[in-house]
């Protein structure tokens, strides 16, 4: 049971802003009870088509796109890479995020992985493109490229995703605990991921396969989203590994997907999305609990 609830919850969260399509054909995996499948054709599909790349080229793809906002500081700051959902990146989201953050000394890079791909946001939605199985490694291109920036401290690295960036970080974090590379990169590159990333802050995705690596994390659920299933996280969290980083879930009552977006995008509108204060700043708090505590 646990298994089709994982996998349940992976194919609600990716294609949630394809389209009315889209969901009724989501629907009919559901019914038929053919999950299993299709998550194996995604996957094949993403390995059959997905041409190989290297750290080099994902970086000359992704850098000249990242919006960064840092604060005024003489020395290095702890870091959130921001990670979009699969409608793609929202100004006003990384913005209003960023001020919090710039305002208690930390540095946000706002990382958009389908610009200089010229990638369809739809296809994306729908695991046509860009799977987070594959999208994990621009997670692995950006911490060995901010060891460079000076503005980073890279040793206090945190990694936010929403929706499918928070599926690309599990995707992430399940890879390093194994060191198995993500699609489309020939080896598992050698950036010493758990010596940099502190914690991921994980909003409206889901839970997948247990992880082991050494990284605190929080998944940010809401109690009304039409595309994730509380349950499948509160199935997983009996079973997440000892030895890994604590997992904590906070759920919140009457939210909906995309809670903590003041300006939605137009997707996320027909969606039926709302902005939740409270549920944001309660997630705000956690988060920035998390940073301090590193200290």
């Amino acid at each position: 049971m646990m298994r089709v609830l994982l996998l349940l919850g992976l194919f609600i969260s990716a294609p949630l802003l394809a389209g009315d399509k889209s969901r009724e054909e989501l629907e009919s995996v559901v019914e038929e009870g053919s999950l299993e499948s299709f998550v194996a054709r995604a996957v094949a599909h993403a390995k059959a088509t997905v041409k190989p790349t290297s750290m080099d080229a994902i970086s000359r793809e992704l850098r000249p796109f990242d919006q960064a906002y840092f604060p005024q500081s003489e020395k290095p700051v702890p870091t959130v890479l921001f990670f979009h959902g699969c409608s793609g990146p929202t100004a006003s989201h990384e913005q209003d995020w960023a001020k919090r953050f710039n305002e208690e000394g930390v540095g946000v890079i706002a990382v958009d992985s389908y610009e200089g791909r010229g990638i369809d946001w739809q296809r994306a939605c729908n695991m046509q493109a860009m799977t987070p199985w594959q999208r994990s490694a621009d997670i692995l291109a950006t911490i060995e490229d901010v060891k460079q920036d000076p503005r980073v401290d890279a040793e206090r690295l945190y990694l936010a995703g929403f929706s499918h960036g928070a599926v690309t970080i599990w995707a992430a974090l399940a890879q390093a605990s194994s060191e198995t590379a993500p699609i489309g990169l020939p080896q598992w590159p050698q950036v010493d991921f758990a010596r940099h990333v502190q914690a991921a802050f994980m909003f409206y995705g889901t839970c997948m396969q247990p992880w082991s690596v050494d990284v605190d994390a929080v998944a940010f659920l809401a109690e009304d989203d039409r595309y994730i299933q509380e349950e499948v996280c509160q199935a997983y969290l009996p079973n997440h590994p000892g030895e890994a980083g604590t997992f904590k879930l906070k759920l919140y009552e009457g939210a909906t997907h995309t809670f903590d977006h003041a300006k939605p995008n137009q997707a996320n509108i027909e969606a039926g999305s709302k902005y939740d204060p409270a549920a944001t700043e309660d997630a705000w708090q956690t988060m920035l609990a998390v940073i301090k505590g590193d200290n």
